[in-house]
């Protein structure tokens, strides 16, 4: 037994190969910092529309190509996740996902971007998930395995007590069901007994602990894989129920734990497991283990590789434990990469200028920045070789020529001249240096070695152009050309003309057989002159054209006319930076650039470029640096290494990726269907039709093609229907903005090139109607009409109303003339009457007080005169306020203002007022502030406001009056002054009436006065700027307030004060 196992694992370490450059598997990397929510990848999945699917343990990722959407719990939605630890995915017909995790199985709705529990599911691991032919789901829950019908919502449980611990489920294309246990036994259903058959695929002899079945996969080719934690893989034949072991041990002879399983294509099945990747053919049973490169940024960027998918374009993506995932699209592994790395037999130095190969196969490749290396060709391990100071030993890192001639290499340094190295030995054999004499070379810049059709060695410096003179061992300085000049390249055509680029003095030629001479040059205003004078390299093509490689475009040369058609980016070209040309069997031109790697058809003219996403090392290609072997493999060296490639093995891309929408922003916010007042019903992928109100018109929609391969040369076009109905085109975005488009209906389109440039012209569609304003609305136009036409009516109603009220106001105006006229009549007779009466009044007043001195001896004649006098003097008043009256309606009352204390001024006509109270028996009041104060007044004017109000609180009291002055402050611009009685109450709609000319009341008309006082005082108050106003009960008293400013525009500087 010991003897057979030792065989077996001698066979299995026999068919076990390195990755290694043979087969080189180049990945892409994406982790968390790409926008996977985590680097810990468990499982994968491509669903129907094409996006990719990631679960980790930490959230669910949907992948596009370019962003990750990222689903996890969110305590806040319940139609959330409960769980960010994803083990298993699963699409049903509906295009449903099924989400194992380690709290149980849900149920993904696309349309609503929600998820839901399976009822009755326990709250356990599910790690398996498939769907038979049936629809039905099968999955292991912890160690259990379930099934669901849908449709009867039934859940079958295969208790572990009455039949096995389960692990892993294998659905086969003809509807068999086999289900992998813990204890190293495949189970194989009978759906019409409900029973399992049992089938050992482990040794007896092993420990239960060693028997662990973690993945069974169909082969698809009558057998199944199964993968086991410690025992490797082992490959079950269905039809005769046998296993054998196919892949037990690691190259390093430790044991081989088997995750998951892929089929690639023909023969071949990718395997993941925890020491890598196994490429393993099922017919031969030979196996290449890919594995973590430390110092390669291509590789694998974790051994432990737990899952693995394979989208519709043939890429494969491997999910990983600690490295996220890796990306390997087969089509673009085309370009095999040698680069440096630290630690490993690799190739020396970045920037690789010279390329050349020996009788022997092997390539030699001179760098810029690390020596010479040599790439053996049955080994395909680099030696390297750099300057020591020995002189055996190359002088310089920095090469810029290389010539082989048998077992003789010449190479050309930057500033140390040119060394001559036997292969064999790799020792240098002579060194050659500038000198002074005739026969020596003129500059130690070599910039590049040629061999002419005869077999003689020519080359080029900074100084000048040389031909090596074999018989001598010295240098000719060729004189057909100008000398001392900069010559950085040189052909010799397949007429036997030379062909010289200069660094910046452009084309020279010269045929040696005629003698003729000559050179090209830029012109600014001749477009069929050389682009740029600057010359990297002249390539002659197989119909014998020249093409010229400038650092202002690629030049083609019209032998006939010597003039020249160029190629710049304007025709397609990446850069107008050429550095180097190589023609492939096709006749197709590889033309390096500073920005990528041209391939162009003469005949068409056509262009495609190919970058750093599509396999080179670097976009910058590197001067001069390009090779061609007899098997038709081009090399092309760049700032970051040489690739190496076949052109045939680059076909046409004729897979048209599916164009959907992936993201709807309004105003930078990105919208989804649980969002509070979404705008979305169903997922923005799954969209027709989005309505959008008018406060959301501007807005930018995302798009993806669902390809995975070169991303960065996936091409879009889009159009708003109803807006623009030309096609914008996007090389790098795909992202369309919209801002503030008008209410109304569009259409969205967008399609998608892939990197072929092959147009998938089924476009997506999204419906958008922009909702007008509620102004804007249909039932505001018929509101708009119906308001005209109800405008139109009060238009012609209110002009026969303002007719009417126009007629009336004619009425009014001239009733309102003759009444002023008849109140003008009135003033000037009242006014007449005054002036006529006053006079006699004064004369009769004057010897009537004479009268009563002298009549004191007889009271009673006394008496009578002081009843006249009092009469006389009341009929002398109302005389002189009819006068004052007229004064103050024709504004001929001028007032004299003087600054007076205000509180002297009221104390005095209280105190005149005070024997009048007392007669009436009238509590009479007077309240002064704590500090007296001064105003600019007209003391007679204001001794009459006070005397009117005054008088009329005594006259209309019943038991109180009361002069209150109000206290001033710092800063106060008015005073005011209350007078208060507690007579009949005012009413408040009389407040302004009873300032009327000749108003009043009839409950005090049958007290003495004429109506004028409060007319009067109100004019003598507006004189001041002031106001005077009845205020609101105060105590069950009216309230007039007095209020005048401190201050007058005209100010007089003398002081009224008592």
């Amino acid at each position: 037994m010991q003897t057979i196992k030792t065989i077996t694992l001698l066979i299995s370490l026999m068919l076990l190969t390195s990755g290694g450059r043979a087969a080189p598997y180049y990945f892409s990397r994406y982790q968390v910092e790409s926008g996977l929510s985590n680097n810990t990848v468990i499982c994968s999945m491509q669903d129907q529309k094409g996006f990719l699917w990631f679960g980790t343990k930490d959230g669910l990722n949907r992948f596009d190509g370019y962003t990750f959407k990222i689903f996890r719990e969110d305590a806040l939605n319940s139609n959330s996740l409960k769980s960010n630890f994803i083990h298993a995915l699963a699409e049903d017909k509906k295009g449903r996902m099924w989400v194992g995790t380690d709290r149980g199985l849900f149920i993904y709705s696309p349309l609503t971007e929600s998820f839901t529990p399976l009822s009755g599911c326990p709250t356990e691991d599910v790690r398996e998930i498939q769907i038979d032919k049936k629809g039905n789901i099968w999955f292991v829950a912890g160690f259990t395995l379930f099934t669901y019908n849908e449709s009867r919502k039934k859940l079958t449980e295969f208790t572990p007590s009455n039949y096995f611990e389960a692990t892993s489920i294998s659905i086969l294309k003809d509807g068999q069901i086999w289900v992998s246990s813990r204890y190293g036994t495949l189970e194989h259903y009978q759906a019409s007994s409900q029973t399992f058959n049992s089938y050992e695929v482990s040794s007896a002899l092993q420990p239960e602990s060693s028997k662990w079945i973690e993945k069974i996969s169909d082969t698809g080719k009558g057998s199944l894989f199964i993968g086991t934690s410690n025992q490797g893989v082992k490959l079950f034949d269905i039809k005769t129920r046998t296993y054998k072991n196919i892949l037990t041990r690691n190259p390093d002879n430790t044991e081989i734990f088997a995750r998951n399983f892929l089929y690639e294509s023909g023969d071949q099945y990718w395997i993941a497991t925890e020491s890598g990747i196994f490429l393993y053919n099922i017919r031969t049973g030979a196996a290449t283990n890919i594995k973590k490169q430390y110092n390669n940024p291509y590789s694998l960027s974790d051994n432990a590789v737990y899952t693995l998918c394979k989208d519709w374009e043939g890429g494969i993506w491997a999910g990983t434990y600690f490295g996220g995932l890796n990306y390997y699209p087969k089509q673009y592994n085309s370009f095999e990469k040698f680069f440096p790395m630290v630690g490993e037999n690799s190739l020396g130095g970045n920037v690789v200028r010279e390329i050349v190969q020996d009788k022997y196969s092997n390539l030699w490749i001179g760098t810029e920045d690390a020596g010479l290396n040599k790439l053996e060709a049955g080994t395909m391990r680099f030696e390297h070789f750099k300057p020591s100071g020995k002189q055996q030993d190359i002088a310089s890192t920095n090469i810029h020529g290389l010539l082989l001639e048998g077992d003789s290499l010449w190479i050309g340094t930057f500033e140390n001249g040119l060394d001559l190295m036997n292969i064999r030995t790799g020792k240098i054999i002579k060194h050659y240096s500038a000198g002074a004499d005739k026969n020596s070379l003129k500059s130690n810049f070599i910039y590049s070695i040629h061999r002419s059709r005869s077999g003689e060695l020519f080359f080029c410096t900074s100084g000048g152009f040389f031909k090596y003179n074999r018989k001598d061992d010295n240098f000719i300085h060729i004189t057909g050309v100008p000398e001392r000049m900069f010559y950085s390249t040189m052909l010799q055509d397949s007429k036997g003309i030379f062909w010289l680029g200069s660094y910046r003095e452009g084309l020279y030629y010269y045929n040696p057989q005629t003698g003729k001479r000559g050179s090209y040059t830029y012109q600014s205003n001749d477009p069929h002159s050389l682009s740029n004078n600057r010359i990297n390299r002249i390539f002659e093509d197989r119909k014998g054209y020249i093409w010229v490689a400038t650092e202002g475009g690629l030049c083609k040369m019209n032998p006939q006319t010597g003039k020249f058609k160029r190629f710049t980016v304007a025709n397609g070209l990446p850069s107008n930076l050429i550095l180097s040309i190589l023609e492939d069997e096709e006749s197709q031109l590889w033309v390096s650039t500073s920005r990528g790697l041209a391939v162009i058809n003469p005949q068409t003219g056509k262009i495609k470029t190919y970058t750093k996403a599509h396999g080179l090392l670097s976009d910058q290609l590197n001067y001069n640096s390009a090779f061609k072997d007899e098997s038709g493999q081009m090399y092309f060296g760049s700032v970051n290494g040489l690739v190496r490639f076949r052109p045939s093995s680059f076909t046409r891309n004729t897979y048209k990726p599916p164009v959907y929408i992936t993201g709807f922003q309004i105003f930078g916010q990105e919208i989804n269907v649980q969002n509070t007042n979404s705008p979305l019903r169903k997922s923005i992928t799954f969209t027709k039709k989005i309505r959008l109100s008018h406060e959301q018109s501007s807005f930018s929609i995302d798009f993806s093609a669902l390809s995975y391969t070169s991303l960065n040369t996936t091409e879009y076009a889009y159009k708003m229907e109803g807006l623009d109905n030309d096609w914008t085109y996007l090389k790098t975005n795909r992202k369309a903005y919209f801002t503030s488009l008008p209410p109304g209906n569009y259409t969205f389109k967008v399609k998608a090139a892939n990197n072929s440039g092959v147009w998938n012209n089924e476009e997506t569609h999204l419906q958008i109607e922009i909702v007008p304003p509620l102004w804007k609305s249909r039932w505001a136009l018929i509101f708009y009409v119906l308001l005209s036409c109800a405008l139109v009516y009060l238009a012609v109603r209110n002009y026969h109303q303002r007719i009417k009220t126009k007629n009336k106001r004619r009425l009014e105006i001239f009733e309102h003339k003759k009444e002023k006229e008849v109140y003008q009549a009135k003033i000037e007779f009242f006014t007449n009457v005054a002036h006529e009466i006053r006079t006699p009044l004064t004369l009769i007043k004057g010897p009537m007080e004479k009268i009563i001195k002298r009549a004191e001896e007889v009271p009673q004649i006394k008496n009578n005169l002081l009843i006249m006098q009092k009469n006389t003097e009341r009929l002398l008043n109302l005389t002189n306020q009819l006068l004052d009256f007229r004064k103050t309606e024709t504004r001929e009352f001028s007032l004299n203002f003087v600054k007076a204390d205000i509180c002297e001024l009221v104390r005095d006509n209280y105190i005149r007022f005070k024997p009048a109270a007392e007669q009436k028996n009238i509590r009479f009041t007077l309240e002064l502030p704590a500090s007296k104060f001064f105003a600019y007044i007209d003391v007679g004017a204001f001794d009459k406001i006070m005397s009117n109000l005054i008088n009329n609180a005594i006259k209309y009291g019943a038991q109180t009056a009361t002069i209150q002055i109000l206290p001033v402050f710092e800063g106060d611009l008015t005073f005011t002054i209350l007078i208060k009685n507690d007579g009949y109450i005012i009413p408040w709609n009389m407040k302004e009436k009873i300032f009327d000319t000749f108003y009043r009341m009839k409950l005090t008309e049958n007290q003495p006065g004429s109506g004028l006082g409060l007319s009067i005082s109100r004019s003598l108050t507006e004189l001041h700027k002031g106001n005077l106003e009845l205020r609101e009960v105060q105590a069950n008293c009216n309230v007039f307030a007095v209020t005048l400013p401190l201050h007058q525009q005209i100010e007089f500087n003398p002081i009224m004060s008592k």
